[in-house]
């Protein structure tokens, strides 16, 4: 009992913290985390035994309709939290087709299992279903989150590490739950998998969390410009830009690179801050970040160019929403300065966009990038300051692109 009575112990302290969180700052991102731990813990501590070893009283209750129910509706909410808390419920759609039937068959098992126990099952063969319900649950959790490393989330790593905690987490409460005798190495080691998800979970949640309300911060201009230090400059940009068309050529899918050009970045000639161009730069940074998603690539090309990266588009439409709507946001005003000195600077911005076809090799990215550059430029004498262009496959092959274009040399680094 010792050994369930510390996991208990863990699990009802991330709990309290959690319940904190959502007092001091609620928001639907706190209050879902908040609802998963809640449920899924509890849960836990109900396959354990431990209630009904403190409680000898309570054995009178038939807990088999909770036991054989609640498991798989925490699947279906952790797999659909995940899928929220990677971005890939709406950016992939083998993750869209993965969640839906999976989400649909985890809440049909439910009430299929309410039945069996209502039909009168042994409740061993009631719990060996479950546990074989949950198992379908963590194997879709392991392939969100492998999913997400794939496309470029480094955060996720963790979250594979979690995944693999829930499925010794899960083997261990149901063979608890089976009456099975395992040992106290075994229970040792499902509490310590217990306690490492909940706790990998809670972590990664908040740091994500933090990451989006950084975000946030930046983009109404209230982190300081040393912030902008963070965005990939040069070499490792072009780094960056390398590795999401290698990531795009593996997967077999086609590439979108952008560049972004602010030409009246250096308007202020006099401010209330000493540098108003990285107040100016950190804004637009995060609101592009905040509109392509953390597992893109987003770097500063130079002091006037921003450059993005959407590596293995599956949505053509999607990507050229997200074009129109950085477009969008980024020309809407930036405050420099702190109040009540704040000056309103409204950004000229023109974006050139590049589509790279699957199977484009990641030695061109200097010369995508250029070429984004300088339909960046260029699009400022556009109407809609978009100008967009397809990459050629064959760099040797002539490109038909503006006069303009050709007699372009490629911008040194």
């Amino acid at each position: 009992m010792a050994i369930w009575s510390a996991m208990a112990g863990v699990l009802v302290t991330l709990t309290v913290a959690a319940t904190f969180d959502v007092a001091t700052r609620p928001s639907l991102s706190s209050a879902r985390s908040w609802l998963s731990l809640v449920l899924t813990g509890g849960a836990c501590i109900l396959m354990s035994g431990l209630p009904e070893a403190l409680w000898p009283s309570w054995n009178e209750i038939n807990w088999l309709p909770l036991k054989a129910t609640i498991g798989p509706l925490c699947g279906a909410l952790a797999m659909t939290y995940l899928g929220l808390w990677s971005g890939l419920r709406s950016e992939d759609l083998l993750v869209r087709r993965v969640m839906g039937p999976g989400a649909s068959f985890l809440v049909g098992g439910t009430f299929l299992l309410l039945g069996l126990v209502v039909a009168g099952l042994p409740a061993d063969t009631v719990l060996l279903l479950t546990g074989a319900v949950n198992s379908l649950a963590v194997l879709m959790g392991v392939l969100i989150a492998v999913r997400s490393v794939t496309l470029g989330d480094q955060l996720s790593r963790w979250m594979v590490l979690a995944c693999l905690c829930l499925a010794q987490m899960t083997a261990g409460l149901y063979a608890k739950g089976l009456g099975m005798d395992m040992g106290n190495a075994y229970w040792t080691l499902t509490a310590c998998a217990t306690v490492g998800y909940f706790t990998t979970v809670v972590v990664l949640v908040r740091q994500r969390s933090r990451h989006f309300r950084h975000l946030r911060r930046q983009a109404a201009g209230q982190v300081p410009a040393m912030a902008s230090a963070s965005l990939p400059v040069g070499a490792h940009l072009v780094a960056r830009v390398e590795d999401a068309l290698w990531r795009s050529q593996r997967m077999g899918r086609p590439c979108l690179v952008a560049a972004v050009s602010v030409s009246n970045l250096y308007a202020y000639r006099e401010s209330p801050v000493m540098n108003p161009e990285g107040d100016i730069l950190v804004a637009l940074s995060a609101r592009i970040r905040q509109l392509v998603g953390f597992r893109n690539v987003v770097g500063l090309y130079h002091q006037r160019c921003f450059v993005l990266a959407l590596s293995a588009v599956q949505d053509p439409t999607r990507a050229e929403l997200v074009t129109e709507r950085v477009l969008r946001e980024l020309r809407m005003s930036v405050s420099v300065g702190p109040d009540p000195l704040s000056l309103p600077f409204q950004p000229e911005v023109a974006i050139g966009v590049v589509d790279v076809p699957a199977g484009t090799d990641e030695s061109a990215a200097v010369r995508i990038i250029n070429l984004a550059e300088q339909l960046a430029l260029h699009a400022h004498d556009e109407p809609e300051r978009v100008l967009r262009r397809t990459w050629v496959l064959r760099p040797q092959a002539p490109v038909a692109l503006s006069p303009w274009l050709a007699e372009t040399q490629p911008a040194s680094l």
